[in-house]
Protein backbone atom coordinates (compact mmCIF):
# COMPACT_ATOMS: atom_id res chain seq x y z
CA UNK A 1 0.00 0.00 0.00
CA UNK A 2 1.37 2.88 -1.19
CA UNK A 3 1.76 5.35 1.72
CA UNK A 4 0.49 9.29 1.56
CA UNK A 5 2.94 12.44 1.91
CA UNK A 6 1.86 15.34 3.60
CA UNK A 7 3.64 18.71 2.81
CA UNK A 8 4.03 21.67 5.61
CA UNK A 9 4.11 25.08 4.72
CA UNK A 10 4.54 27.59 7.82
CA UNK A 11 4.84 31.40 7.89
CA UNK A 12 5.14 33.13 11.35
CA UNK A 13 8.74 34.20 12.14
CA UNK A 14 8.00 33.13 15.89
CA UNK A 15 6.93 29.32 17.24
CA UNK A 16 4.76 31.49 19.68
CA UNK A 17 2.46 33.05 16.83
CA UNK A 18 2.19 30.21 15.09
CA UNK A 19 -1.60 30.18 13.79
CA UNK A 20 -3.53 31.02 10.31
CA UNK A 21 -0.09 30.81 8.49
CA UNK A 22 0.30 26.78 9.03
CA UNK A 23 -0.62 24.47 6.71
CA UNK A 24 -0.48 21.10 6.36
CA UNK A 25 -1.76 19.03 3.54
CA UNK A 26 -1.94 15.88 1.13
CA UNK A 27 0.66 16.18 -1.63
CA UNK A 28 -1.92 14.47 -3.50
CA UNK A 29 -4.32 17.84 -3.25
CA UNK A 30 -1.86 19.59 -5.39
CA UNK A 31 -3.54 20.76 -8.23
CA UNK A 32 -1.19 23.10 -10.11
CA UNK A 33 1.88 25.07 -9.17
CA UNK A 34 1.96 28.63 -10.93
CA UNK A 35 4.55 31.82 -11.18
CA UNK A 36 2.53 34.93 -9.86
CA UNK A 37 5.36 37.40 -9.88
CA UNK A 38 9.29 37.39 -9.99
CA UNK A 39 9.66 36.45 -7.08
CA UNK A 40 6.76 34.57 -5.84
CA UNK A 41 5.05 31.56 -6.62
CA UNK A 42 1.63 29.89 -5.48
CA UNK A 43 0.26 26.04 -5.10
CA UNK A 44 -3.28 25.66 -5.51
CA UNK A 45 -4.75 22.67 -4.02
CA UNK A 46 -7.84 20.74 -3.96
CA UNK A 47 -9.68 23.24 -0.94
CA UNK A 48 -10.09 20.78 2.68
CA UNK A 49 -12.49 24.01 3.17
CA UNK A 50 -14.55 23.15 -0.08
CA UNK A 51 -14.73 27.06 -0.64
CA UNK A 52 -14.24 28.53 -3.90
CA UNK A 53 -11.73 31.34 -3.91
CA UNK A 54 -13.95 34.76 -5.47
CA UNK A 55 -12.13 36.90 -8.13
CA UNK A 56 -10.10 33.43 -8.85
CA UNK A 57 -12.51 30.93 -10.88
CA UNK A 58 -15.92 30.23 -8.83
CA UNK A 59 -16.27 27.20 -10.16
CA UNK A 60 -13.17 25.41 -9.08
CA UNK A 61 -12.96 24.81 -5.38
CA UNK A 62 -9.21 25.10 -3.98
CA UNK A 63 -6.51 26.59 -1.32
CA UNK A 64 -3.27 28.11 -2.17
CA UNK A 65 0.26 28.42 -0.45
CA UNK A 66 2.46 31.48 -1.71
CA UNK A 67 6.40 30.84 -1.25
CA UNK A 68 8.35 34.16 -1.78
CA UNK A 69 11.75 33.02 -3.81
CA UNK A 70 14.70 34.37 -5.32
CA UNK A 71 14.28 36.49 -8.62
CA UNK A 72 13.42 34.00 -11.62
CA UNK A 73 14.05 30.99 -9.59
CA UNK A 74 10.36 29.74 -10.67
CA UNK A 75 12.06 26.29 -12.33
CA UNK A 76 14.40 25.34 -9.58
CA UNK A 77 12.10 25.82 -6.80
CA UNK A 78 9.43 24.01 -8.84
CA UNK A 79 11.63 21.07 -9.67
CA UNK A 80 12.58 21.18 -5.69
CA UNK A 81 9.11 20.64 -4.44
CA UNK A 82 8.86 17.66 -7.18
CA UNK A 83 11.81 16.14 -6.04
CA UNK A 84 10.84 16.24 -2.31
CA UNK A 85 7.22 14.70 -3.34
CA UNK A 86 8.47 12.13 -5.46
CA UNK A 87 12.27 11.41 -3.55
CA UNK A 88 12.72 9.07 -0.60
CA UNK A 89 12.95 7.48 1.87
CA UNK A 90 10.47 9.25 4.08
CA UNK A 91 9.80 7.47 6.30
CA UNK A 92 7.49 9.11 8.08
CA UNK A 93 5.48 10.62 5.11
CA UNK A 94 5.83 14.45 6.43
CA UNK A 95 7.51 16.99 3.83
CA UNK A 96 8.46 20.16 5.52
CA UNK A 97 8.52 22.60 2.11
CA UNK A 98 8.64 25.99 3.82
CA UNK A 99 9.34 27.22 7.36
CA UNK A 100 9.75 30.50 8.30
CA UNK A 101 10.14 30.03 12.23
CA UNK A 102 13.24 31.59 13.42
CA UNK A 103 12.69 32.04 17.12
CA UNK A 104 11.74 28.61 19.19
CA UNK A 105 9.32 28.34 22.19
CA UNK A 106 12.36 26.88 24.13
CA UNK A 107 14.25 30.51 22.98
CA UNK A 108 16.79 28.55 20.09
CA UNK A 109 17.05 30.73 16.68
CA UNK A 110 18.56 29.34 13.66
CA UNK A 111 18.83 31.26 10.12
CA UNK A 112 15.64 33.17 8.77
CA UNK A 113 13.57 31.97 5.26
CA UNK A 114 14.33 28.12 5.03
CA UNK A 115 13.11 26.34 2.10
CA UNK A 116 13.25 22.69 3.73
CA UNK A 117 12.24 19.50 2.12
CA UNK A 118 12.63 15.41 3.19
CA UNK A 119 13.27 14.06 6.86
CA UNK A 120 16.30 15.43 8.80
CA UNK A 121 15.01 19.21 7.47
CA UNK A 122 17.84 18.94 4.06
CA UNK A 123 18.02 22.82 3.09
CA UNK A 124 17.69 22.98 -0.76
CA UNK A 125 17.46 26.80 -1.51
CA UNK A 126 17.80 28.89 1.75
CA UNK A 127 16.28 31.87 -0.90
CA UNK A 128 12.76 30.54 -0.30
CA UNK A 129 9.94 30.77 2.74
CA UNK A 130 7.62 33.09 3.79
CA UNK A 131 4.41 30.29 3.27
CA UNK A 132 1.07 31.49 4.01
CA UNK A 133 -2.58 30.42 3.38
CA UNK A 134 -4.21 33.44 1.71
CA UNK A 135 -7.71 32.93 1.86
CA UNK A 136 -10.07 33.53 5.26
CA UNK A 137 -13.55 33.35 5.74
CA UNK A 138 -15.27 36.31 6.32
CA UNK A 139 -16.97 36.76 9.26
CA UNK A 140 -20.54 38.62 8.97
CA UNK A 141 -21.06 40.97 11.88
CA UNK A 142 -17.80 39.92 13.90
CA UNK A 143 -15.78 42.47 16.09
CA UNK A 144 -12.94 39.91 16.82
CA UNK A 145 -11.44 39.18 13.85
CA UNK A 146 -10.08 41.56 11.20
CA UNK A 147 -11.23 39.62 8.71
CA UNK A 148 -15.25 40.78 9.73
CA UNK A 149 -17.81 42.88 8.45
CA UNK A 150 -20.97 44.78 8.89
CA UNK A 151 -24.82 43.98 7.29
CA UNK A 152 -24.87 47.42 6.00
CA UNK A 153 -21.26 46.52 3.89
CA UNK A 154 -22.95 43.03 2.18
CA UNK A 155 -23.38 43.90 -1.27
CA UNK A 156 -26.56 42.45 -3.09
CA UNK A 157 -23.90 40.62 -5.62
CA UNK A 158 -21.18 39.28 -3.31
CA UNK A 159 -20.19 39.39 0.33
CA UNK A 160 -16.45 41.12 1.08
CA UNK A 161 -13.68 38.62 0.92
CA UNK A 162 -9.96 37.92 2.39
CA UNK A 163 -6.69 37.46 2.30
CA UNK A 164 -3.61 37.29 3.87
CA UNK A 165 -0.27 36.74 2.46
CA UNK A 166 3.33 37.33 4.94
CA UNK A 167 6.68 37.63 3.43
CA UNK A 168 8.97 37.61 6.13
CA UNK A 169 7.84 40.52 8.74
CA UNK A 170 5.53 41.71 6.12
CA UNK A 171 1.97 41.15 6.35
CA UNK A 172 -0.19 42.23 3.44
CA UNK A 173 -4.11 42.19 4.22
CA UNK A 174 -6.19 41.47 1.38
CA UNK A 175 -10.21 42.94 1.36
CA UNK A 176 -12.22 42.67 -1.84
CA UNK A 177 -15.28 44.87 -1.68
CA UNK A 178 -18.28 44.54 -4.44
CA UNK A 179 -20.08 47.99 -4.52
CA UNK A 180 -22.97 46.27 -6.05
CA UNK A 181 -26.41 47.70 -3.87
CA UNK A 182 -24.45 50.03 -1.49
CA UNK A 183 -25.16 53.54 -1.57
CA UNK A 184 -23.67 57.12 -1.10
CA UNK A 185 -25.50 59.98 0.32
CA UNK A 186 -23.10 63.05 -1.51
CA UNK A 187 -24.16 65.80 1.28
CA UNK A 188 -20.70 65.52 3.10
CA UNK A 189 -17.12 63.95 2.27
CA UNK A 190 -16.27 61.12 4.10
CA UNK A 191 -19.68 59.73 5.23
CA UNK A 192 -19.93 56.00 5.15
CA UNK A 193 -21.24 54.47 2.05
CA UNK A 194 -23.35 51.24 3.01
CA UNK A 195 -26.60 49.66 2.55
CA UNK A 196 -29.07 52.77 2.25
CA UNK A 197 -31.31 50.57 4.66
CA UNK A 198 -29.44 50.52 7.55
CA UNK A 199 -26.32 48.60 9.66
CA UNK A 200 -22.87 48.83 10.21
CA UNK A 201 -20.85 49.00 7.85
CA UNK A 202 -17.25 48.32 8.10
CA UNK A 203 -15.39 46.06 5.87
CA UNK A 204 -12.62 45.05 8.76
CA UNK A 205 -11.08 45.54 11.77
CA UNK A 206 -7.77 46.90 12.49
CA UNK A 207 -5.95 44.22 14.25
CA UNK A 208 -2.81 44.85 14.92
CA UNK A 209 -1.58 41.24 16.05
CA UNK A 210 -2.98 39.75 12.44
CA UNK A 211 -1.97 42.77 9.99
CA UNK A 212 0.46 44.59 11.66
CA UNK A 213 1.27 47.70 12.41
CA UNK A 214 -0.03 49.54 8.62
CA UNK A 215 2.61 52.08 7.31
CA UNK A 216 1.52 51.56 3.45
CA UNK A 217 -1.90 50.83 1.60
CA UNK A 218 -3.03 49.83 -2.55
CA UNK A 219 -6.82 50.00 -3.67
CA UNK A 220 -7.73 48.93 -7.28
CA UNK A 221 -10.90 49.50 -8.78
CA UNK A 222 -11.10 45.91 -10.78
CA UNK A 223 -14.50 47.49 -11.60
CA UNK A 224 -15.63 51.00 -12.58
CA UNK A 225 -18.08 51.97 -10.10
CA UNK A 226 -21.62 52.35 -11.74
CA UNK A 227 -24.53 54.47 -11.30
CA UNK A 228 -27.69 52.80 -10.78
CA UNK A 229 -30.45 55.24 -9.18
CA UNK A 230 -29.83 58.89 -8.59
CA UNK A 231 -26.21 60.03 -9.08
CA UNK A 232 -23.20 57.89 -7.25
CA UNK A 233 -19.34 59.25 -6.66
CA UNK A 234 -16.75 57.11 -8.14
CA UNK A 235 -14.52 59.00 -5.64
CA UNK A 236 -14.23 56.21 -2.88
CA UNK A 237 -11.66 56.68 -0.02
CA UNK A 238 -11.05 54.22 3.28
CA UNK A 239 -11.55 55.64 6.63
CA UNK A 240 -10.96 54.10 10.22
CA UNK A 241 -13.21 54.47 13.30
CA UNK A 242 -13.26 53.50 16.76
CA UNK A 243 -17.04 52.99 16.68
CA UNK A 244 -18.16 49.67 15.55
CA UNK A 245 -21.50 50.80 14.37
CA UNK A 246 -21.38 53.90 11.43
CA UNK A 247 -23.84 52.95 8.77
CA UNK A 248 -24.94 54.57 5.77
CA UNK A 249 -24.55 58.73 5.68
CA UNK A 250 -22.56 57.96 9.08
CA UNK A 251 -19.63 60.36 9.81
CA UNK A 252 -16.39 58.59 9.61
CA UNK A 253 -14.17 61.52 10.18
CA UNK A 254 -10.93 62.31 7.87
CA UNK A 255 -9.98 59.45 5.47
CA UNK A 256 -6.99 58.08 6.30
CA UNK A 257 -6.64 56.60 2.75
CA UNK A 258 -7.37 59.11 0.28
CA UNK A 259 -7.70 57.14 -2.75
CA UNK A 260 -8.42 60.35 -5.34
CA UNK A 261 -11.09 58.50 -6.98
CA UNK A 262 -11.65 55.34 -9.38
CA UNK A 263 -12.68 56.33 -13.47
CA UNK A 264 -11.46 54.05 -14.92
CA UNK A 265 -10.80 49.86 -14.31
CA UNK A 266 -7.21 49.62 -13.07
CA UNK A 267 -7.03 53.12 -11.13
CA UNK A 268 -5.64 53.31 -7.97
CA UNK A 269 -3.76 54.59 -4.91
CA UNK A 270 -0.48 53.29 -3.68
CA UNK A 271 1.64 54.80 -0.92
CA UNK A 272 1.45 55.89 2.76
CA UNK A 273 -1.53 56.42 4.65
CA UNK A 274 -2.81 59.80 3.97
CA UNK A 275 -3.72 60.89 7.09
CA UNK A 276 -2.64 60.45 10.76
CA UNK A 277 -5.59 58.48 13.10
CA UNK A 278 -5.78 54.75 12.07
CA UNK A 279 -5.43 53.22 15.56
CA UNK A 280 -5.62 49.48 16.31
CA UNK A 281 -9.20 47.85 17.20
CA UNK A 282 -10.78 50.16 14.67
CA UNK A 283 -13.16 49.74 11.78
CA UNK A 284 -12.45 50.64 8.33
CA UNK A 285 -15.36 51.98 6.09
CA UNK A 286 -15.58 52.79 2.36
CA UNK A 287 -16.41 56.79 2.51
CA UNK A 288 -17.47 59.30 0.14
CA UNK A 289 -14.14 61.04 -1.05
CA UNK A 290 -16.43 63.72 -2.15
CA UNK A 291 -20.17 65.55 -2.01
CA UNK A 292 -20.80 64.52 -5.29
CA UNK A 293 -23.75 62.26 -5.28
CA UNK A 294 -27.21 62.68 -4.39
CA UNK A 295 -28.74 59.11 -2.86
CA UNK A 296 -27.11 57.12 -5.45
CA UNK A 297 -26.80 53.58 -5.45
CA UNK A 298 -24.30 51.74 -6.87
CA UNK A 299 -25.15 49.00 -9.41
CA UNK A 300 -21.47 47.72 -10.52
CA UNK A 301 -17.99 48.53 -8.57
CA UNK A 302 -15.34 46.01 -7.54
CA UNK A 303 -12.37 47.12 -4.97
CA UNK A 304 -9.70 45.47 -4.18
CA UNK A 305 -7.38 47.08 -0.83
CA UNK A 306 -4.19 45.50 0.22
CA UNK A 307 -2.62 47.05 3.85
CA UNK A 308 0.56 46.60 4.20
CA UNK A 309 1.66 46.09 8.06
CA UNK A 310 4.54 45.19 9.90
CA UNK A 311 4.75 42.89 12.33
CA UNK A 312 6.09 44.10 15.39
CA UNK A 313 8.91 43.16 17.19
Amino acid sequence: MKQEKYLYFRGCADEDNVGTDEYCIPASNIMAISPISATALEIYFKSIKNQSVAGVNDEINHDKVRLTIAEHTHKKATDAIVQAINGGPHDDGFIVIGDDVTTFTDNSTRAAGEFLAGTGGTAIANSIGAAVVSSLTAVAGGTTLWHSYGAGALSTEVAPTYERTRVGNEIISTIKVDLTGLACKGDAANDVIGLAAGGAAYIAKYKTGSMGIIHRAEVLALEVPGQGTATITTDIDVAFNASAVLAYDGTAGTAEINTGGFGFVGAGYTGPLTAAGAAAEDYIYLVEGDNAATTGVYNAGKLVINLYGRASF
